[in-house]
């Protein structure tokens, strides 16, 4: 392993792994309970029951997949352009 290519090393693909796999965590949690936090917030200052709640829930949760399918497609992207720059380095040698 060359020390100039820490993204070809095991510890670098291992840390680069943990990240994406924390920031999912994050886009997906985020939403979600911000939105149950704020519903409760608005349900005892309104004295709703729970309608804010579920609401907020529910939209949170979707807010978060949303993320999630977003971050999904710039990855897509990141390796198809990836793939793309070798093929044509590989072409070129």
């Amino acid at each position: 392993m060359k020390k100039d290519e820490p993204e070809s090393s095991f510890w670098g693909i291992l840390w680069r792994e943990g990240l994406a796999a924390l920031t999912l965590g994050w886009e997906l949690a985020i939403p979600i309970f911000g939105g149950v936090l704020l519903g409760y917030a608005l349900d005892r200052w309104l004295g709703t029951r729970h309608i804010f709640t579920l609401g907020l829930l529910t939209m949170g949760i979707g807010i978060g997949f949303y993320n999630i399918w977003r971050f999904g497609k710039r990855m897509d992207a990141l390796q198809r352009r990836m793939e793309a720059e070798k093929k044509k380095k590989d072409q070129t040698k």
